[in-house]
């Protein structure tokens, strides 16, 4: 999940691209999702959409939640 201008998009790759995400489906399906946010200077994958649950490093391996 990335927050764009264009609003919530799912993205099927860590790295962002036009070309790989989608408007968000976030509340109306469930899948494995895996937020990514930059917080503190540092790029971190979290489980939900609230640093303060299950956030790692971008550089350690992610753990999506079906959500």
């Amino acid at each position: 999940m990335v927050e764009t201008p264009e609003g919530l998009m799912e993205c099927t790759e860590i790295y962002a691209r036009p070309s790989t995400c989608r408007a968000s489906t976030y509340g109306a399906l469930k899948r494995s999702r895996l937020w990514v946010v930059k917080t503190g200077g540092q790029w971190m994958h979290c489980s939900y959409p609230d640093l303060r649950q299950g956030c790692v490093s971008t550089k350690s391996l992610p753990y999506p939640v079906v959500q």
